[in-house]
């Protein structure tokens, strides 16, 4: 803030003075503390700081594979190649009394896939199990859709197809999974 001050008493000229007001502020981190990005797509975060003079950015504790973070423009960026849950930290300081710092969760989901063979062969009246295997975080919930032999099911918690059949011939199913990144998987 620029100012002045003026003194005057009548005698000769008043006296003048120009004046710099700087009112500092503490650095503080606004933004969220976590985002969710998803391997193999491109994501983004801006870590937002406030504080005057504006606060230089740093960040620390190990990020996924191809992710950095930009300290001059605060933004975490980039597709990442390994899922999980990576604790990291930023800090924000500007010299004005404490450094702000924030804990910060980045959380790397993959959409579901499923691994497992498109196709199994069973044996009538022989008891028989087939597993259907599932890959994506979080952990994909299964299920199947279409007509199962009598004397066989699937168990969704487990992923097992199974039983002894009774009946002869070819069963068109389809098995899906689903963990909310992405699109579904079905085979």
């Amino acid at each position: 803030f620029p100012i002045s001050f003026t003194a005057h008493n009548g005698v000769g000229a008043d006296a003048t003075q120009s004046f710099t007001l700087t009112v500092n502020q503490a650095a503080a981190i606004t933004s969220a503390n976590n985002t969710t990005f998803t391997v193999g797509s491109a994501g983004t975060f801006t870590v937002v700081a406030t504080g005057f003079p504006a606060p230089l950015l740093s960040e620390s504790g190990p990020l996924p594979g191809a992710v950095t973070f930009n300290t001059a423009t605060g933004v975490l960026s980039g597709t990442p190649t390994a899922t999980g849950t990576f604790p990291i930290s930023f800090t924000a300081h500007n010299g004005v009394g404490a450094d702000a710092m924030q804990s910060f969760t980045l959380t790397v989901n993959q959409a579901p896939a499923i691994t497992s063979a498109n196709n199994a062969t069973f044996t009538a009246g022989t008891a028989g199990t087939f597993t259907v295997m599932a890959t994506g975080s979080p952990t994909p919930t299964l299920s199947e859709s279409g007509a199962l032999p009598a004397g066989v099911t699937f168990n969704t918690a487990t992923g097992v197809l199974s039983g002894t059949p009774t009946a002869t011939g070819t069963f068109p199913i389809s098995f899906t999974a689903h963990n909310g990144v992405g699109a579904d998987a079905t085979q």
